[in-house]
C-alpha cells in the first residue's frame, strides 16, 4: 500500500470519527420537567427552560447539564428508608426561649429557580440549605415558647422559619427557593416530660374552662 493512500484512509477514518463526534453532540432533549445549561468550554454560557430538541456547537466546545424543574423536598431530623421512618434526634432537639429543650423536625419544599447559579456558586448548594434550614429552625424555636412550639403556635413558627430560610438561601446565591415549611412533629424529649406537660396543659384549661363558667 502506498503512503499517498495510507494518508487518505487515515484522513479518512479521522474524518468520520469527528462526523460522528459532531453528529452525537451538537443536539440534545429537553423534557417539560427539566431545564438546561449550555457550557462553553466548560463556562456557563446559556439556560435553556423550553423543552424540545435543541442544538449546540459539538464537544468539546460546547457540554450541556440537565437539571430538574421539579419540586425537591428537604426532610430535616428524620429520613424514610424503604417505608420506614428513621430519626435523627441530635438534629432536631432545640432550646425554646423559655430554656425548654423540644425536638422539633420539618419538610422543606424547595426547587432550582437559577441553575447556573445552582451548578457553579457552591460545591453543595443542597447542604447549604440543609444547614440554613437548621440554624433558621433553630433560631425561631429559640426566640418561642414552648407552649407555642407546641400547641397554637406552630403556623406562625412555620411562617418565620420560611422568611428566614428564604433569607438566607438568597443571600448564599445558590439558585434555589423555598416553597413551603411545613413542621412535621414538635414534642418534648421523653415520655415522662410528654405526660407532665400534658397534665398541665389539661390542668390549665380546665382552671380556664371554670373561671369562664364562674364568669357566667
Amino acid at each position: 500500500m502506498s503512503l499517498k493512500r495510507l494518508i487518505a484512509i487515515v484522513a479518512m477514518t479521522v474524518g468520520g470519527i469527528l462526523a460522528i463526534i459532531i453528529l452525537f453532540t451538537s443536539w440534545y432533549t429537553v423534557d417539560e420537567s427539566e431545564q438546561a445549561v449550555i457550557l462553553t468550554f466548560g463556562e456557563a454560557d446559556e439556560t435553556v427552560p423550553e423543552p424540545g430538541l435543541h442544538f449546540k456547537l459539538p464537544y468539546p466546545i460546547q457540554t450541556v447539564e440537565i437539571l430538574s424543574k421539579e419540586t425537591f423536598s428537604l426532610q430535616f431530623g428524620y429520613e424514610e428508608k424503604d417505608g420506614e421512618i428513621v430519626e435523627y434526634q441530635q438534629e432536631t432537639q432545640m432550646i425554646t426561649g423559655d430554656e425548654n429543650i423540644v425536638l422539633a423536625d420539618l419538610v422543606v419544599q424547595w426547587k432550582i429557580t437559577d441553575p447556573k447559579m445552582y451548578l457553579f456558586n457552591s460545591d453543595d448548594p443542597e447542604e447549604i440549605l440543609f444547614d440554613a434550614t437548621s440554624a433558621s429552625l433553630r433560631s425561631v424555636i429559640g426566640s418561642s415558647t414552648i407552649d407555642a412550639a407546641l400547641t397554637s403556635g406552630k403556623a406562625e413558627i412555620e411562617g418565620q422559619v420560611r422568611e428566614l430560610l428564604s433569607t438566607l438561601v438568597d443571600k448564599y446565591d445558590i439558585g434555589i427557593s423555598v416553597l413551603a415549611v411545613k413542621l412535621q412533629d414538635v414534642e418534648l424529649p421523653n415520655q415522662e416530660v410528654r405526660q407532665a406537660f400534658t397534665s398541665v396543659t389539661d390542668a390549665r384549661e380546665m382552671m380556664n374552662t371554670k373561671m369562664n363558667e364562674a364568669e357566667k
